[in-house]
């Protein structure tokens, strides 16, 4: 099966470029005056000088003596022609330059996800946020991220209302508390998790409660809120789902680190989804473990910011510990202050008789 990401995405249109300004033309210049003809003769000129002084002369005496005599009216005007405006000059055409590109928000669009075993996911390299699904538990989905950053972005938020210690259970934070509550815990975005699992309706609840308070997603939110409902359409409603998540390596962690988060979050995809495996983990944690051993587990869990009242997360996050994460920079008996071989009993209680891994 291919690891290449299927995820549709929408590629923003290019802006139209802005219509340059007109330039108009100058007005054209006037037209040159004609060329002087030469003068009449001086003889001329005086014989010319008499006949117009008398003419004059009688002119004056008509309008003045007269009787009944009207003023000529003075001859029309002939209105000037308008001025001629100057055609504007067509614009000159320029190629604009490209715009800068924009980094792509996550499509909201949900494609059906890839059919892998764990070999193959465990290979898959995600350039964009990507859903797979598992193939031998069809129930459980997983999502990968380029990046730890875009992993926190998309799923932290959940994490505050599902489990994380000291925060409500009853609303979703808003950004500004998400921020302060990831300083108080010393994390980053980036570090609030390193992987996450939600059973499907522990999402249902998420995105209801966000919708109650009118509380806006972020595109990656909704991204995972679209990815979501596909997988809960994919599966009978009788049956729940789980939605665990993985990021790409990095420098805040490995190759072999990603390994073992990753079955580190399946196990929890598990539990989830294989009542009869759930069931013998609860029967080992109440009646195989100590008081003194499921304290040891409460508290390690509380530093890592887990809610230890939630004894249903401190059991399943036993299971994991012991059973599927095997890089010891995550978990060894030194984190739960117990001698190895107190441990490795605690673990060999929890593998006996669990269904799927005799």
């Amino acid at each position: 099966m291919s690891g290449e990401d299927d995820t549709i995405r929408v590629t923003p249109a290019r802006p139209a470029p802005a219509a340059e300004p007109l330039s108009w033309g100058s007005p054209a210049p006037p037209p040159p005056p004609p060329p002087r003809r030469p003068g009449p003769a001086p003889a001329l000129l005086a014989v010319m000088g008499v006949v117009a002084a008398g003419g004059a002369a009688g002119l004056l005496w008509w309008t003045l003596l007269a009787p009944g005599a009207e003023a000529p009216a003075p001859a029309p005007v002939p209105p000037s022609a308008p001025p001629i405006a100057s055609a504007p000059a067509p614009p000159v055409a320029t190629t604009p330059a490209p715009p800068a590109p924009v980094p792509e928000p996550p499509s909201r669009l949900a494609r059906m996800p890839v059919l892998m075993d764990l070999p193959s996911i465990l290979g898959h390299r995600a350039t964009v946020p990507t859903m797979l699904r598992l193939a031998d538990e069809t129930s459980i989905f997983i999502i990968d991220f380029p990046s730890l950053e875009q992993q926190g972005a998309a799923l932290n938020r959940v994490a505050a209302l599902v489990e994380k210690a000291g925060l409500p259970r009853d609303r979703v934070l808003t950004p500004e508390e998400l921020a302060a509550a990831i300083v108080r815990a010393g994390d980053t975005p980036a570090t609030y998790y390193y992987g996450h699992n939600y059973r499907g309706a522990e999402l249902e609840r998420f995105f209801a409660l966000a919708a109650r308070d009118g509380l806006a997603l972020s595109p990656d939110e909704a991204w995972v809120e679209a990815q979501f409902r596909l997988a809960r359409g994919l599966v009978p409603r009788d049956r729940e789902i789980a939605v665990i998540s993985m990021a790409a390596p990095g420098p805040l962690m490995d190759a072999s680190a990603r390994a073992s988060v990753l079955r580190h979050e399946l196990s929890h995809g598990y539990f989830a989804t294989r009542p009869a495996y759930a069931e013998h983990i609860r029967r080992v944690w109440r009646a195989g473990f100590t008081e003194a051993e499921r304290e040891a587990f409460r508290q390690f869990l509380a530093r890592e910011q887990y809610d230890r009242s939630n004894e249903e997360v401190m059991l399943d996050e036993a299971q994991a510990y012991l059973l599927h994460t095997p890089d010891p920079r995550f978990f060894s008996p030194a984190h739960l202050g117990l001698p190895a071989e107190q441990v490795a009993r605690m673990r060999a209680l929890m593998r006996r008789g669990a269904p799927g891994l005799e």
